[in-house]
């Protein structure tokens, strides 16, 4: 039994992100695996069984007119004073690198039988099995969010229904074996605990 904690503890424990400079140039993952990801993920708790996941998967070309769609919202949404020409660079860049990126959507229970927060956090259940999967793949990647993620011209181009959620964009690729990391802190969860006991 010990041995069993010690391992969910260390997948915990190991699941991280690595950003589009981590990943290798060129680098393409089977799409079979990234099936058998998304399988992973259904795997969440879902309230009455209501399954509000939906995932857009870009992949090949998918992946360019992903990252184009970003360019251009990114110029449409943003004034001349702070527009950054590096950061409009970056997204052709990161095209390069990505294998696949996964929209994470919540479609809303047309009877919305239970509050719209249970839908969305049964959606993010399924983005850390997402993580978790990916770990023991090894598969390198992240979960991107930002202001783009969250506008208007973007729910458009994903076909989202006013009550439909993008919890953002999971970026996957294959990982540069000499990626230096950034060590991973948690502060320790008896600092964010509070018992009640009567």
């Amino acid at each position: 039994m010990q041995q069993n904690i010690n391992t969910i503890k260390q997948w915990i424990k190991n699941r991280k992100s690595t950003f589009s400079g981590g990943l290798v140039t060129g680098g393409r993952i089977d799409d079979r695996i990234i099936e058998e990801i998304l399988e992973n993920a259904v795997w969440a708790p879902t309230h009455g069984l209501v399954q509000a996941w939906e995932f857009i998967v870009f992949a090949d070309f998918g992946v360019n007119t992903f990252f184009k769609e970003q360019q251009r919202i990114y110029q449409e949404t943003t004034s001349k004073e702070k527009f950054n020409d590096a950061k409009f660079q970056k997204f052709t860049e990161k095209s390069d690198r990505v294998s696949h990126v996964i929209a994470i959507i919540v479609r809303r229970d047309p009877k919305k039988r239970f509050p719209k927060q249970e839908d969305i956090v049964s959606v993010a259940c399924a983005l850390q099995n997402i993580y978790l999967s990916i770990q023991e793949y090894g598969i390198g990647g992240y979960l991107s969010t930002g202001d783009i993620c969250y506008t208007q011209l973007m729910r458009n181009f994903l076909g989202l229904g006013a009550d439909d959620e993008c919890l953002g964009f999971f970026i996957l690729g294959v990982p540069d074996k000499n990626y230096v990391r950034p060590e991973r802190k948690r502060k320790p969860a008896k600092e964010k605990t509070e018992w009640i006991r009567s």
